[in-house]
């Protein structure tokens, strides 16, 4: 039975480092093992061939919103999670649009042309750059206009939310486009460099550069 979380998956994934994340801000170390989709390591797996992947206590979990939710509650340390139902509903709103759309755009769209597809030896294509770059200015401007009301994303506090979007910003910023759309919404961008300014952030970067 592990003693401290066991974090099973990529260490540029966004979705495993918000489960890090969520460890960091507890102030609980935890273990991560590298494990590709679909790969299996000292007996776990994703049954679903994806990452991350959680081992603690004696049980496994799968799904970063599951895992992230599952540690906020078992783990000491501030809550990630708000009380109120419409903060907690806002939360549920911005964890679900990073990942279903936020996440196709920037990480699926940009961020895999600008800097993945040079990795594997291919040129950029600029069409779906230019494609995905207008979505996500559309989709970042929600964010902001959402920013504008409120310190956090799910009211005045960090969040899940916050945890789960800071990671895609993170790499999006490496990017000429992301920069450009940053740079043109002052309120997210002074959100995303309070959050990469917290401890639990810069001790869970992923050591990669571009």
């Amino acid at each position: 039975m592990a003693d401290r979380p066991q974090i099973f998956g990529i260490p540029t994934s966004t979705f495993c480092w918000t489960v890090r994340l969520v460890c960091a801000e507890k102030g609980q170390e935890h273990d991560f093992f590298e494990m590709i989709p679909g790969g299996v390591l000292d007996g776990v797996r994703h049954p679903f061939a994806r990452v991350p992947v959680l081992r603690f206590r004696g049980i496994t979990v799968y799904e970063s919103p599951a895992i992230a939710r599952y540690l906020d509650r078992e783990l000491p340390g501030p809550a990630l999670q708000p009380k109120g139902s419409l903060e907690l509903a806002r939360m549920d709103q911005w964890i679900s649009a990073t990942a279903d759309y936020l996440y196709d755009s920037m990480i699926g769209g940009v961020v895999a042309q600008r800097l993945l597809a040079p990795l594997d030896g291919r040129e950029p294509d600029l069409a779906i750059v230019a494609e995905q770059a207008a979505a996500m200015h559309d989709q970042l401007g929600v964010v902001d206009e959402m920013l504008c009301s409120g310190r956090y994303l799910a009211g005045p506090d960090l969040t899940l939310a916050d945890l789960f979007l800071a990671p895609v910003i993170y790499w999006v910023d490496k990017t000429p486009e992301g920069r450009e759309v940053l740079d043109s919404y002052p309120t997210l961008r002074r959100w995303f460099r309070s959050l990469a300014e917290r401890p639990a952030f810069r001790e869970t970067t992923p050591p990669v550069s571009f």
